[in-house]
């Protein structure tokens, strides 16, 4: 599906609020985007954290290759 880079923020913001986690390869599916613009996502998102938010951060385990949300 074609979402704008708004919309696609926000549904990575909602599925790591509800789940805690985020794999980049349910949220490409869902959305079209390139590997490059998730990652640009993902930094977006930890700035809003760390700015906006309260204290949450995001972590990447690599052996899972999966980001998580940490409160």
């Amino acid at each position: 599906m074609k979402t704008t880079k708004t919309q696609a923020v926000l549904l990575m913001y909602k599925i790591l609020l509800e789940t805690g986690k985020l794999r980049k390869d349910d949220v490409m599916m869902k959305v079209e985007m390139t590997d490059l613009s998730f990652r640009r996502y993902i930094s977006e998102l930890r700035c809003f954290f760390m700015n906006f938010d309260e204290p949450l951060e995001i972590i990447y385990v690599k052996a899972e290759n999966c980001y998580y949300l940490k409160k």
